[in-house]
């Protein structure tokens, strides 16, 4: 009996000494950001249990078996409670994060250098639900680490900002007052209405000149000159001369009609055959009265010819060099329900190529076509390829959206009414801040207007995280015992789940059930001292009685 008084005593005095340790520990952590309890509890052990042959002094009968005493002692069992969630406080630190929700921030250990390591392993692998992490610069790059130099890992995401599926985590970093590329234009959109009551270039124009044609007799006879739409860029000039009443006309023109091309801007780049220039028609005439029976005459089609009923908006487009130009997109309203694009760089910075619209090739102009209702009918898509020839930046092709392109009644009917012009192009930035979504996206915002996802930081979550080794209060590492691990983004746990910036998740101890604990504990092991006293001085009693 004595013998299991002490043995109870002293193990009950271990347990609660190695009890208290842990409440020291947890009132010490009660500030820690992210600290997780350590729980001991107390288990029942089996300390002793014999049986021995009963013994008689001389006594021939057989002997008999007795049962020893079971000792029952006590130990202690620890307990992390690593699931059991502290208050998310708010912090004035943006780098700062909480998790609301499952799982734990992942961390890897550096290397012997301070450095993060390029590859994760069972063994450099940590997490964490301690967000309050600083930036460290490290070989050019400022990294998120933890107080005691693990970085956290994310998913890195590529220069237009999507992350590929299947990404290797990699250590966060965000370099403020980094410059980063712009980025050419490749693609537009316009969310536009071209006004059905502006003005009409129309598909015929007459003109009559009175000065450049004298027929036989020396007389200035009228010259009628009827320009008829033949194409988005071409015309065909028919010429004629007045009736004589006598023998019906005064005189025969060889060399009519005339087909005459115009560029993007309205300048006659055809008939180019003539003596006197581009631009020019070369007549011969055969008067029907007069001393000279025949003449020739080279006309400037260029004084006469028909001008475009046009509505323009210009819009910024970016070269190779993420430089800025400005690009005028002119819509020509020929006819009803018929327009043509027009694309002009300003400033001679540029020249346009290769302009087709839904498969076709076009020279200067792209048509479309509206129905009644003002919805268009053709194109939906164009492209085009600007040569920057003026700034040596080389040259690029976009592709221009044109479903969202109506034709409806506008005030003033001489504008084009743009909601939104969209182009994907921006000049070269410097990141100027970042911020955390509730998603976990680490998007970084420059100066120059853009803003761009950078990182995804996800969590990783456990089957059973109780049974994660704490390598720390706050660290904890994957075990066998926690179960399969899930690496992903806190959103796919559903509504509720965020990434808390600007704040922090605090210790989950509290301090008034330690205290609780601590009396409990601390008398415990004074009453177990008690009972060891109390064996000690029978023991010394028996003894002086031998």
């Amino acid at each position: 009996m004595l013998w299991g008084a002490f043995t109870n005593a002293s193990q009950a005095m271990q347990t609660m000494d190695w009890a208290m340790g842990s409440i020291s520990q947890n009132i010490a952590n009660v500030n820690t950001t992210g600290y997780k309890e350590k729980e001991t509890l107390f288990k029942t052990v089996l300390s002793e249990s014999h049986t021995s042959p009963a013994q008689t002094n001389n006594s021939p009968t057989k002997a008999t078996a007795t049962t020893g005493l079971d000792i029952f002692g006590v130990r202690a069992v620890d307990r992390n409670l690593i699931t059991k969630s502290g208050t998310i406080t708010p912090s004035t630190i943006w780098s700062d994060l909480a998790i609301n929700g499952r799982g734990f921030f992942v961390v890897s250990q550096p290397d012997n250098t301070g450095a993060p390591q390029t590859g994760l392993t069972s063994s450099n692998t940590l997490y964490t639900r301690a967000g309050n992490f600083t930036q460290r610069a490290v070989n050019g790059n400022s990294y998120f680490t933890t107080p005691d130099g693990n970085y956290l890992m994310g998913w890195a995401a590529d220069s237009t900002g999507k992350i590929s599926a299947g990404s290797a985590l990699t250590p966060v970093y965000a370099n403020i007052g980094q410059t980063a590329d712009g980025q050419p234009t490749s693609i537009m959109q316009m969310l536009a209405n071209v006004p059905s009551n502006a003005a009409m270039t129309g598909t015929t124009k007459t003109f009559t000149d009175t000065t450049s044609i004298t027929d036989g007799f020396g007389t200035a006879q009228d010259l009628t000159m009827t320009w008829t739409r033949a194409g988005s860029d071409t015309w065909t000039v028919d010429f004629s001369l007045p009736a004589n009443p006598a023998s019906g006309s005064v005189g025969t023109i060889t060399g009519s009609p005339v087909t005459v091309t115009v560029d993007a801007n309205g300048v006659i780049t055809a008939p180019t055959t003539s003596a006197s220039g581009t631009g020019f028609a070369d007549l011969t005439i055969d008067w029907s009265a007069g001393p000279t029976l025949q003449s020739t005459a080279s006309l400037d089609l260029n004084v006469n010819k028909p001008a475009f009923a046009e509505v323009s908006e210009t819009v910024a487009i970016y070269d190779e060099a993420f430089n800025s130009h400005n690009l005028n997109m002119s819509f020509e309203h020929a006819s009803n329900g018929q327009w043509y694009l027009r694309l002009r760089p300003e400033a001679a910075e540029g020249t346009i190529s290769a302009l087709t619209a839904d498969g076709a090739t076009y020279t200067s102009a792209i048509p479309i076509t509206f129905d009644g209702a003002g919805k268009i009918l053709t194109p939906a898509t164009a492209s085009f390829t600007v040569d920057w020839t003026a700034t040596g930046a080389g040259s690029n092709t976009v592709t221009l959206d044109l479903t969202q392109l109506s034709q409806y009644s506008n005030d003033p009917a001489t504008r084009l009414g743009v909601k939104t012009i969209d182009q994907d192009g921006f000049a070269s930035g410097t990141m100027s801040s970042v911020e955390i979504t509730t998603d976990g996206s680490v998007v970084a915002h420059y100066d120059n207007g853009e803003t761009r996802r950078i990182f995804q930081i996800p969590v990783a979550s456990f089957v059973s995280a109780d049974q994660l080794e704490p390598i720390s209060g706050t660290l904890f590492r994957a075990t066998e015992q926690a179960g399969e691990m899930t690496i992903a983004s806190i959103s796919d746990q559903g509504s509720g789940a965020s990434i808390v910036a600007s704040a922090t998740e605090a210790s989950n101890v509290d301090l008034e059930d330690q205290f609780t604990r601590m009396i409990v504990t601390q008398k415990a092991y004074s009453v177990n001292s008690n009972v060891f006293k109390a064996a000690d001085e029978m023991s010394q009693t028996v003894r002086d009685l031998i």
